[in-house]
């Protein structure tokens, strides 16, 4: 019997709600064990060394441009952070308002994830809220982007978030 070729976007989508169920039982399991802050400490030291592969700027260097030419080093690494959003996020729910060359709205508008995680949570009694999550997801970013110099202050919202980003 020959198996069938799953389509690539069907495969995404299992992919994408397979992590979304991983990340919310790992919050609800932190939550439970009193570790949330240690576990978001953790992937913060985690992740600061993915930064050069996500942004394309390893922190010597983003430092030392930084310096030179704050403004346009500053636009590209939030682009470069908002395209790689796009691995969770549609290019539709993603919206950038500049305010300045060091200072920038981001937003996520109908984000899915609110509704990902609701259904998720009532399906399998988790004991956490989709905003709950979205709280610690931004900790866990602003954590990050505190090595680089840059505030993140976020807003959670009804049916999605905003984050203003500041360039120090």
């Amino acid at each position: 019997m020959e198996i069938e070729k799953m389509p690539l976007e069907e495969k995404y989508e299992r992919l994408l709600y397979q992590m979304t169920l991983v990340w919310a039982e790992a919050y609800d399991f932190n939550k439970k064990q009193g570790t949330t802050d240690k576990w978001i400490n953790y992937m913060t030291d985690v992740e600061k060394k993915l930064l050069p592969y996500t942004t394309g700027l390893g922190r010597v260097f983003f430092k030392f441009i930084k310096k030179i030419a704050p403004g346009k080093t500053f636009k590209q690494t939030v682009n470069k952070v908002l395209y790689d959003q796009q691995k969770w996020h549609h290019h539709s729910n993603l919206e950038l308002s500049w305010i300045s060359n060091r200072e920038a709205i981001w937003k996520v508008k109908n984000c899915p994830f609110l509704k990902k995680y609701e259904k998720l949570i009532q399906e399998t009694g988790l004991d956490i809220t989709p905003k709950y999550i979205c709280e610690n997801d931004i900790k866990l970013m602003s954590n990050i982007f505190k090595e680089y110099g840059v505030e993140l202050i976020p807003k959670i919202e009804e049916n999605g978030c905003q984050t203003r980003i500041k360039l120090k």
